[in-house]
C-alpha cells in the first residue's frame, strides 16, 4: 500500500510532511490524521492556517525538504490549490533526488482522473490555464506531478467503511516504515550507495518494461546484502514484492514445485498450495501478468531453477523488475542486465574493519599503520574485513603485529586461510563447537545444537557467543548458521587432518568418504562424529558392521534419508524417515560393539535387530532410530542417566521396550506406529520428567502398567492402540497433562482416578466402539475444554454432573449411542455452539424430563436448536 523508496539521507527535522487542501479535508480526515500520527510520536508537519495566509511558500518547501515521508491527501478540490500542486512538484522532486518516501491517499476521488485529468481535476487545471500570470511550463509541471502520483501505489478512501479504519491502517503503515529506514540507516552498510547506483543504472526503473538484472560473483562479495538493501529502497514502488533467499539450498531440500508455491504465496499473500509446475506459472500469468512485480531470487546455482519458478522470464506486468544473485554466471542467460560488484575501495574497507576491530570509525592512533595493512591483506573483500576485524577486536598492538606478519605468508587467493586466522584464535572447546557446525550443526535449532555441544562437554554458552563475536557464526530465528565460504573452511580443517585417508579425521559427512569407511573398514579411532545422508543415493549400502569397532572415540552417528531431518515439522516427518523406494541398508558380519562415548543416536532404516549387548549407553542423551528394523533396544537395565529422547516411531518390528528405570531424565518417549508392539515396560510409569508419551497405532498393544505417575507428562496419546482394553489406574496427582488421546482403543471405561489430571484440556476418546461408561469424577476435571466422545456407540448415558465442567467449550457426541443428555448440560456457558450430536440416533429429548420454567425453557430451547437429530 505504499509508494516511492526509503529515506537513506541525513537527518531529517520531521518524521511525516502533510500536504492536503485545507478547505477541503482539515477540519475533517486531515485533522484525525494528524492526531493520531501525533499520539504515536511521529513528528508531522502540518502547515498552519495562519501560515497560509502569511504566503510563506519558501517555509513550506523547506519543511518538505526536512520529512522522511510526505503524505499528499488528494481531495476533490486538491488542484484547485496553486500551493498544492507547488507542495506535490517539491514532494515527487525530493522522492527523485533525496529518496524520500511518498504516500499519496485518494480521498474521495478515482485514481484515475488523475491519469487522465479528468472531473473536479479537469475543471480545476482548465481554471489554471485562465490565469495569465502562469506560464505553460509550470503548467505542464504540475500536469506531469498528478500523473505520476496517481501511478503511486496508494491508500483509496472508497474502499473503507469509514475513515476510522483508514487513519489507523496509515499510522500503522506510516510507522512501520519510519522503523525501517531507521534500522537501514543503523546499519550503516558500508560502500552500498555505489552498488545501489549501479544497480538503478541497470533497473532503469523510469522505463516501463519488465526488466531482469542479475548479481554475480564469488562468495562473500555482498551480492545477498546488495540484492537486499536495493529491495528494500525500491519494494514500495510495486504492487507485489518477494525476496525469496538461498534458492540453491532449498531446491536441494524442498521440491521445485514447493518452492514456486512459497514465491507464489508471497507475491499474493496467500497460501497457494497442490499445484503443478505448468498450473503455478499459468496462476502467475494469470493473477500477476497485468500486475507490477518486485522478485529477488538470492543464491540462484542454475537457469533451470529460475525457468521452474517461474516459466518465463518475462511473465509479470509492465514495470516488474526481477533481481537474481549468483555464483554462476551461467545461470544468468537472458537477463537484461549484469552487474559484478566490485571490491570496497580502501577508504571504505578501513571503516568496514574498524566496524569490527574497534566497534567505532575513530579507534586509538596506535592502530592506523596496522588497520591499513590488515585491510590491504583482505583486498577490498566485505566478507574477510568483517572476520578479521572481529578476530583482532580487543587485541593489543602487540598480538596485532603477530597476527599480521603471519597473514603476510598467506596469498590473496587463499582467502579461507583468513578465515582459518579466526580460528586459531579459539580455544579447543570452541574450535571443536566451530568444526561441530561445520561440518553437521549448520541452520539447526539453536537449543538443540547447544544441549548437545553441552553434553560434549564443550561450554557452548560461552563457545556460541565467542563464535558470533568473532563472526564465525550467526545465530538468528532460533537456528546456527554460517556462511558459506565459513563452512567450507572449517571443512577443509578436517579434510587436512588426513588427506588420503578419511578414516583418520575426526569428522565425516561426504557421502564418499562415509561411504568408504563404512564398506570398506577403515575407520579408527579418530572418528568423532559420522553423517550419512542416503537421500540421493541410488544404490543400497552394504555396511560392515566391524567399522563399528575401531570408531571407539564416535560420540555423534547420524545415518538418515534427509540431511535436514531436524530442520522439518514433526508431522512431516515419516515421509522422509524411509521414503519409498530409498536405498536399503544392509549389515554384514557381527555388530558387536558401539562406542560408550555416544550422546547422539539418530539411525533411521537401521537393518539391525538389537544394539549391541556390550553397548553402555551412559553417555546417550539423544536416540532416533525411527523407522528401524529393531525388535528390541537391548536387554536388562542400562545406565541411562542422561538420555532425554527416545524416538522409536515406526519401528513395525519392535515388540516390547527396555526397563528404562535408569532413565530418570527421559522427557520424549516416541513409540507411534510400532504395529508390533504389544508391551509398554512398568518402568515407564514412574518417570517423573518425562513429557511427551505417544503411543498412537500402536495396534498389537494389550498391556500397560497398572498404575501411572508420571508427573511431568504434557501429552498421552494412546489412539489407535485397538487391542487396548484398560487405561492404568492414575495413582497419584498429574497436573501438566494437557491433552490424552485415547481414539480407537477396546476400553470399557475411565478409571475413577481420572480427577487427578487436574489441569488437562483436552479428553478424546472418539471411536472407542467398547466404551459403555464415563467415571463420575470426570466431572471434576475444572479446566476441561474439549470432550470428545463422537462415535462411541456403546456409551448411553453421560454423568448427571457434567455440568459442573464449567471450561467446557466442545463437547461432541456425534454418531454416539447416548440416549438422553443430563440436565446438567445447560449451566455449561462457555459451550454455546460447541455442543455437536449429529447422528444420535438413539437420542430422545422428552420435555417432560425437563424443568419446566420460562427460563430453564428458554434455555433448553436454545440447546435444543443446536441439535441435528437424524
Amino acid at each position: 500500500m505504499m509508494a516511492a523508496s526509503s529515506s537513506s539521507g541525513a537527518r531529517c527535522k520531521y518524521d511525516v510532511f502533510l500536504s492536503f487542501r485545507g478547505a477541503d479535508t482539515r477540519k475533517i480526515f486531515v485533522g484525525h490524521l494528524y492526531r493520531a500520527l501525533k499520539q504515536k510520536t511521529i513528528n508531522t508537519f502540518i502547515d498552519s492556517e495562519e501560515l497560509s495566509k502569511g504566503n510563506k511558500i519558501s517555509e513550506l518547501l523547506t519543511a518538505i525538504e526536512d520529512s522522511r515521508i510526505s503524505i499528499v491527501v488528494l481531495s476533490q478540490k486538491y488542484a484547485s490549490s496553486t500551493w498544492c500542486l507547488k507542495e506535490l512538484v517539491k514532494i515527487l522532486d525530493c522522492m527523485d533526488t533525496k529518496k524520500q518516501i511518498v504516500v499519496p491517499i485518494f480521498y474521495e476521488v478515482d485514481p484515475s482522473h488523475l491519469r487522465k485529468i479528468n472531473g473536479k481535476f479537469a475543471e480545476a487545471f482548465a481554471k489554471h490555464g485562465e490565469n495569465s500570470n502562469l506560464d505553460n511550463e509550470e503548467l505542464e509541471s504540475w500536469r506531469s506531478a498528478v500523473n505520476r502520483l496517481a501511478d503511486l501505489s496508494g491508500w483509496d478512501s472508497t474502499k473503507y467503511e469509514d475513515d476510522g479504519k483508514l487513519v489507523e491502517e496509515i499510522v500503522e503503515n506510516t510507522l512501520k516504515k519510519l522503523i525501517h529506514t531507521s534500522s537501514n540507516k543503523a546499519d550503516g552498510l558500508v560502500g552500498m550507495d555505489s552498488h545501489i547506483t549501479e544497480m538503478n543504472s541497470r533497473l532503469c526503473l523510469q522505463v516501463n518494461d519488465v526488466r531482469v538484472v542479475g548479481i554475480w560473483g564469488m562468495g562473500g562479495l555482498g551480492k545477498t546484502t546488495i540484492a537486499r538493501a536495493v529491495f528494500d529502497e525500491i519494494a514500495c514502488q510495486f504492487e507485489h514484492s518477494c525476496f525469496l533467499d538461498n534458492v540453491k539450498e532449498a531446491f536441494i531440500n524442498k521440491r521445485e514445485v514447493q518452492m514456486q508455491e512459497a514465491l507464489i504465496s508471497i507475491l499474493l499473500k496467500e497460501m497457494v498450495q497442490s499445484l503443478g509446475l505448468n498450473r503455478g506459472w499459468n496462476m502467475i500469468k494469470e493473477r500477476l501478468g497485468l500486475k507490477k512485480v518486485l522478485v529477488v531470487l538470492d543464491d540462484v546455482e542454475t537457469f533451470a531453477q529460475i525457468e521452474a519458478l517461474l516459466g518465463k522470464l518475462h511473465a509479470f506486468g509492465e514495470g516488474s523488475r526481477l533481481i537474481v544473485t549468483t555464483r554462476n554466471k551461467q545461470s544468468l542467460s537472458g537477463v537484461n542486465e549484469t552487474f559484478k560488484p566490485s571490491y570496497l575501495r580502501d577508504d571504505e574497507a578501513l571503516e568496514l574493519f574498524r566496524k569490527y576491530a574497534f566497534r567505532t570509525n575513530q579507534p586509538n592512533r596506535d592502530y592506523d599503520d596496522l588497520s591499513r595493512r590488515a585491510i590491504e591483506y583482505a583486498q577490498g573483500l566485505p566478507l574477510a574485513l568483517k572476520v578479521l576485524g572481529a578476530f583482532l577486536d580487543n587485541r593489543s598492538v602487540c598480538e596485532w603485529e603477530v597476527v599480521l606478519e603471519k597473514l603476510k605468508k598467506i596469498p590473496h587467493i587463499e582467502i579461507q586461510d583468513v578465515l582459518r586466522t579466526s580460528f586459531d584464535g579459539l580455544d579447543d572447546s570452541e574450535k571443536n563447537i566451530f568444526l561441530d557446525i561445520a561440518c553437521v550443526f549448520r541452520k539447526w535449532r539453536t537449543n538443540f545444537v547447544t544441549e548437545l555441544l553441552d553434553s560434549f562437554g564443550f561450554f557452548p554458552h560461552n563457545g556460541l557467543r565467542v563464535l558470533v563475536d568473532r563472526a564465525l557464526i550467526t545465530s538468528s530465528n532460533y537456528r546456527v548458521d554460517m556462511h558459506d565460504l565459513i563452512q567450507e573452511m572449517g571443512r577443509e580443517i578436517v579434510r587436512l587432518e588426513s588427506t588420503k585417508k578419511p578414516g583418520k579425521r575426526s569428522r565425516l559427512w561426504s557421502y564418499k568418504d562415509v561411504n568408504h569407511v563404512l564398506t570398506q573398514n577403515t575407520a579408527t579411532d579418530a572418528i568423532e562424529c559420522l553423517m550419512l545422508d542416503l537421500s540421493n543415493s541410488k544404490v543400497d549400502l552394504s555396511i560392515n558392521a566391524e567399522a563399528f569397532v575401531r570408531m571407539t572415540k564416535l560420540r555423534l552417528l547420524i545415518i538418515c534419508y534427509s540431511f535436514h531431518v531436524y530442520l522439518i515439522p514433526y508431522s512431516e516427518c515419516r515421509k522422509n524417515i524411509c521414503p519409498v523406494g530409498g536405498c536399503k541398508q544392509l549389515l554384514s558380519g557381527d555388530f558387536e560393539f558401539l562406542s560408550h562415548e555416544l550422546r547422539f543416536l539418530l539411525w533411521h532404516g537401521c537393518p539391525v535387530k538389537c544394539l549391541p549387548s556390550t553397548f553402555i549407553p551412559k553417555n546417550l542423551v539423544h536416540l532416533d532410530m525411527r523407522g528401524s528394523h529393531i525388535r528390541e533396544l537391548w536387554e536388562g537395565i542400562k545406565p541411562l542417566q542422561n538420555l532425554r529422547v527416545i524416538k522409536l516411531s515406526h519401528c513395525r518390528y519392535l515388540v516390547k521396550i527396555p526397563d528404562l528405570t535408569e532413565a530418570i531424565n527421559l522427557e520424549t518417549l516416541l513409540l507411534d506406529g510400532c504395529s508390533s508392539l504389544f508391551e509398554v515396560h512398568s518402568s515407564i510409569s514412574a518417570l517423573q520428567n518425562l513429557h511427551s508419551l505417544d503411543l498412537t497405532g500402536c495396534k498389537k498393544l494389550k498391556i500397560l502398567p497398572k498404575r501411572i505417575h508420571m508427573k511431568s507428562l504434557q501429552t498421552f496419546c494412546l489412539s489407535g492402540c485397538s487391542n487396548l482394553e484398560k487405561f492404568p489406574e492414575i495413582s497419584g496427582i498429574m497436573k501438566e497433562l494437557s491433552m490424552l488421546r485415547l481414539d480407537g482403543t477396546a476400553i470399557k471405561g475411565l478409571p475413577s482416578s481420572i480427577d487427578l489430571l487436574l489441569r488437562i484440556k483436552k479428553l478424546s476418546v472418539r471411536n472407542c466402539k467398547s466404551l459403555e461408561f464415563l467415571p463420575d469424577s470426570i466431572c471434576n476435571l475444572a479446566k476441561l475444554t474439549h470432550l470428545n466422545l463422537s462415535g462411541c456407540s456403546v456409551l448411553h448415558y453421560l454423568p448427571e454432573k457434567l455440568g459442573d465442567l464449567e471450561s467446557l467449550e466442545v463437547l461432541d457426541v456425534r454418531y454416539s449411542g447416548i440416549k438422553q443428555l443430563p440436565f446438567s448440560v445447560l449451566r455449561l456457558g462457555k459451550l454455546k455452539g460447541g455442543l455437536s450430536c449429529i447422528g444420535c440416533k438413539k437420542m430422545t429429548a422428552p420435555l417432560s424430563a425437563w424443568p419446566t420454567s420460562i427460563e430453564e425453557y428458554c434455555s433448553y430451547s436454545v440447546l435444543l436448536r443446536a441439535y441435528v437429530l437424524i
